[in-house]
């Protein structure tokens, strides 16, 4: 009688691990494939991210002067089918502030930068972080960005800083691929 129990509850739990298992590693629906851009190669990227790991450093432990810091850009590119992919490209990237006095919530370009050496093979690959799948871009700013989000002594805050990134690629036609991401304070 003990066997008979055992046997049945070993394959109890057989069936629910076959279950699992043939239900594949992927929660919701697959992602469908965007439609091929003419002319350009097969796995090129279609979309750019701001990456959530995108950040502001400040102190000494950045390495930089006084009265500087660092916006260090996390990039993601992806291929029509989803997939994290490298691709060559010159990137421009501007950062936005809330505009004051008159027209509150009219944003104005504080300041931008343009990076070049994505567009080289070589320079690519070492701003390409194989961790994350993201490029690491560090950005040198003036220290009032990294100031912009902080709270008075009465807690209020200046508000956000927006970053926008366009990427004009270089492979096959030419294309925009561009995000914004907004760093809270």
């Amino acid at each position: 009688m003990k066997m008979r129990r055992l046997h049945v509850c070993g394959f109890g739990v057989a069936a629910g691990l076959g279950a699992l298992l043939s239900g594949g590693c992927t929660v919701g629906d697959a992602t469908e494939a965007s439609a091929p851009i003419a002319g350009a190669p097969a796995f090129a990227p279609a979309t750019l991210r701001i990456h959530p790991l995108t950040h502001i450093e400040k102190g000494p432990q950045a390495g930089l002067a006084a009265g500087q810091c660092t916006v260090v850009l996390h990039l993601e590119l992806k291929d029509r089918f989803g997939d994290s992919v490298k691709g060559l490209g010159t990137l421009r990237v501007e950062l936005f502030k809330p505009g004051a006095g008159v027209s509150p919530g009219i944003e104005s370009q504080a300041l931008s930068w343009d990076v070049n050496d994505l567009a080289e093979a070589e320079g690519n690959s070492r701003r390409f972080d194989q961790s994350t799948r993201t490029y690491r871009i560090p950005l040198v700013a003036p220290a009032w960005v990294a100031e912009w989000g902080k709270k008075d002594a009465s807690g209020a805050s200046q508000g956000y800083l927006k970053l926008r990134a366009v990427l004009t690629t270089t492979e096959g036609p030419e294309r925009y691929l561009e995000d914004e991401f907004v760093l809270a304070g």
